[in-house]
């Protein structure tokens, strides 16, 4: 049998219940007041206490006795209306990047198909059951890594109905696993990621010097300026080449942040010519290439690029031959992309297997917040594989005895 108890300092009532030989306080979060109101509230907070012992203790399920609640606060004229999910995802604050948005929105959007009536009931009604059989529907439909994405930007906004507006008291998302539920709906994937390949120092020296204008600068671009985004070079202005300090200050197309990086000689070299050459006062470094990328091009762009490394035969054809699965995108297995992966590959030793630099040192070049993003940007290779391995050798063939022969055990069985 619960009771209530006021605490000192709270203004709510506190219910109580016992359980498991132990005493339980938790608040009703209904205020104590005074008079008519007073009793009012108290009765409300009665009847809150006795179905929050009902539902801890599992005599009732926990979305009955929040049913019983709310029936009970609407009689007494207590109750806030509670959004259905599409109402809840219609409001949601827009804050984020306009690339942040339209994923969120896709999220909504997938999530309330796969609802279907059910996208007009409660947002409180949505139970971990529903969440992961999304997941699970989603998980054979596309790849792993964007079911991730598609969870990611859905647990947020569940994690707002529970932390900012009270309307739950759990996130339904939190207990769904993404690693457990591939492993049991796709299990012959893996990890079911489509890898981008790096491009060799060679490839990147080629396309530089052979690709027809202006790809073979938006490369060289991209590469002196530590694996800069496609994005950020149809983007680059010349308002950002501070010419006399010897610098590019750009603010990232995909993450707003801003970054100052160094101009080297060959990359002045390349903007000084780009800049005599450009008439008419041209705002943009690759003005052809922004003007696409304003429009409805942007995908384009990237095709374009593809099918020039198509057509000099480096890519036969997609990372995942003939037609992906469901609805996955056939990823090409290089792609401008790839110059970042480069960077990132011979930078950490990938590709000979001595690091350049510290870790910390080649991020905050390229412009990688952590440690795990670039990791996903790094891929090794025979020559570096050999290279440690042959060191190994080396190591163990050049080792000094320092024991009598025939050398002692490491260990003796028994000791």
């Amino acid at each position: 049998m619960s009771w209530l108890i006021k605490r000192k300092n709270c203004d709510h009532w506190i219910a109580c219940w016992k359980q498991g030989g132990h005493e339980i306080r938790r608040s009703t979060k209904i205020r104590i007041e005074t008079g008519a109101a007073g009793r009012k509230a108290r009765s409300l907070a009665e009847q809150t206490a006795a179905a929050m012992e009902a539902a801890a203790t599992g005599e009732t399920p926990a979305h009955k006795a929040c049913d019983a609640v709310r029936k009970v606060a609407e009689i007494h004229g207590c109750a806030g209306r509670i959004p259905t999910v599409r109402e809840y995802f219609a409001d949601f604050p827009r804050t984020a990047g306009e690339s942040a948005e339209k994923n969120r929105t896709r999220a909504f959007n997938l999530f309330l198909e796969y609802l279907g009536v059910w996208a007009d009931r409660r947002i409180d009604t949505i139970t971990p059951a529903i969440c992961r059989g999304f997941v699970q529907h989603e998980l054979k439909r596309i790849a792993r890594g964007t079911v991730g994405v598609l969870r990611g930007y859905l647990s947020s906004a569940f994690k707002r109905a529970v932390e900012v507006d009270d309307y739950l008291n759990k996130n339904p998302f939190s207990g769904v696993n993404l690693g457990v539920e591939a492993r049991a709906v796709i299990p012959e994937r893996g990890q079911d990621k489509q890898k981008r390949l790096p491009f060799t120092l060679e490839e990147i020296r080629f396309m530089i010097r052979s690709f027809p204008a202006p790809w073979g600068d938006m490369v060289a671009v991209s590469f002196y300026l530590g694996g800069l985004r496609l994005s950020d070079v149809c983007m680059l202005r010349w308002d950002a080449v501070n010419w006399r300090d010897n610098y590019v200050r750009l603010v990232e197309v995909k993450t707003r942040k801003e970054r100052y990086l160094p101009i080297l000689p060959q990359l002045r070299e390349l903007l000084m010519r780009r800049h005599s050459q450009s008439t008419n006062g041209e705002e943009y470094v690759f003005p052809d290439m922004a003007h696409y990328y304003l429009g409805s091009s942007k995908t384009g762009i990237s095709t374009q690029f593809t099918a020039l490394l198509r057509a000099h035969g480096m890519i036969e054809g997609t990372v995942n031959a003939g037609k992906a699965k469901g609805n996955r995108h056939a990823v090409s297995a290089k792609s401008f992309h790839s110059i970042r992966h480069t960077v990132a590959t011979y930078l950490r030793g990938g590709m000979t297997g001595t690091a350049l630099f510290s870790p910390d040192a080649i991020r905050d070049t390229i412009g990688h917040d952590s440690e795990e993003v670039e990791r996903g940007y790094f891929t090794g290779t025979l020559t570096m594989r050999r290279n440690v391995l042959a060191a190994l050798a080396e190591g163990v063939e050049g080792a000094t005895p320092t024991m009598n022969s025939p050398a002692a055990p490491a260990y003796r069985q028994g000791a």
